[in-house]
């Protein structure tokens, strides 16, 4: 079971920096994923359907293809099985030069993990390559 079980935040601030620290864990340790995500989830990125291994994969890629990220969660709802977000995702890459995206999360909870998320990807600074970040496995 999770450290941050979603099911236990029943005020915003307490959602937003849960959610905030399972994303910089998951990107400094990808091997934890299964605490937050369930064994078949799948996620839509920008229409492109991945599943829990691509996914893995798509983590592994961005954590060794750049040189820090961080998260900052703006809004956070929970509802139910019903989770919402809008996140920034800061990021320095290798070569020094620094992105930000904007992103939506729409997700559906079975016994306190993720089993599906829908996201909505917007470059806020940097390059429009950059969007291809949210989905690139390698």
């Amino acid at each position: 079971m999770s450290p941050y079980p979603f099911a236990s935040f029943q005020d915003e601030p307490s959602l937003r920096e849960a959610l905030a620290q399972m994303f910089q864990k998951i990107f400094r340790d990808p091997g934890c994923i299964g605490e937050f995500f369930t064994d078949d989830y799948r996620q839509i990125t920008d229409g492109k359907l991945s599943d829990r291994g691509t996914f893995e994969a798509h983590i592994r890629h961005v954590a060794a293809s750049v040189s820090s990220i961080r998260f900052t969660v703006l809004d956070a709802v929970l509802r139910e099985d019903v989770l919402a977000d809008r996140h920034l995702v800061e990021v320095t890459h290798v070569d020094g030069r620094e992105s930000r995206l904007e992103v939506y999360l729409f997700g559906r909870l079975l016994n306190d993990r993720l089993a599906l998320v829908h996201e909505v990807t917007r470059v806020i600074d940097g390059d429009e390559k950059l969007r291809a970040l949210a989905t690139a496995i390698s």
